[in-house]
């Protein structure tokens, strides 16, 4: 029964895991490469495969080009359609899940059937802000679903990290999630320490990632400011 644990890098990933080490030589470890991987998690991937017997790479693309960037709040004259309807010639953005979606999720989700998994291990927890809806021990498609760190915390990760001597990759402790697309432009509320990362490191990625912020910000202003119109005048 061909078993997979999803691997983004992440430290919940990483305590997933160590945690199932007596288990490396039934379990495949994915990772979804979308070519835009920070450096340092190429580094990290290289390590891992290294270190697992059953290490498969699954590579990716984004839709950005087409869909445009992804963004929390996507100002609709910015979007693929709304370019089309009002002739706005701003850079395209696209809602962060569309993004996922096309370059994480549903790659992940072909990879699955291809490999022919019949369980599949993340390192999902009841305390993320953002996590699938789904919970432990679900069976949908004919994959059940299993989170063996459902019930921790971040704490808890940390703490089971330092006891198994685990050394994360060097931006934990600072920031509290794994590097993924370095030309993400969502997920903002859990991204600033990863911006201030970037402008240290990697300043050319910062610039063009923190020009985007910029257009964004300037469209999200401009669809704006009727409805501040509206308010102040009806306050």
């Amino acid at each position: 029964m061909m078993t997979v644990l999803q691997f983004s890098g992440g430290k919940d990933s990483v305590a997933c895991l160590y945690l199932l080490r007596p288990r490396w030589s039934e379990i495949v470890v994915v990772w979804i490469n979308t070519g835009m991987a920070f450096p340092e998690t190429l580094a990290q991937m290289e390590e891992i495969k290294g270190l697992v017997p059953h290490f498969h790479e699954v590579k990716s693309t984004q839709n950005i080009e087409m869909d445009g960037y992804p963004a929390d709040i996507v100002p609709i004259a910015a979007t693929a359609l709304g370019r089309a309807m009002e002739g706005d010639k701003s850079i395209k953005f696209q809602s962060r899940y569309s993004c996922c979606a096309a370059a994480l999720w549903r790659p992940m989700n072909e990879a699955m059937k291809a490999l022919g998994a019949k369980v599949v291990i993340r390192g999902q927890k009841n305390a993320d802000r953002l996590s699938s809806p789904i919970r432990s021990g679900t069976v949908f498609e004919g994959i059940e679903y299993q989170f063996p760190l459902e019930h921790w915390t971040d704490a808890d990760v940390y703490a089971y990290l330092r006891e198994q001597k685990v050394k994360l990759p060097e931006n934990y402790p600072r920031m509290n999630t794994g590097l993924d697309c370095w030309n993400c432009t969502a997920y903002l509320h859990e991204n600033v320490e990863k911006f201030a990362y970037m402008r240290e490191r990697h300043p050319e990625k910062y610039s063009k990632v923190i020009g985007i912020l910029d257009q964004l910000h300037h469209t999200l202003e401009r669809e704006l400011q009727p409805l501040i119109d509206i308010r102040t005048r009806t306050l």
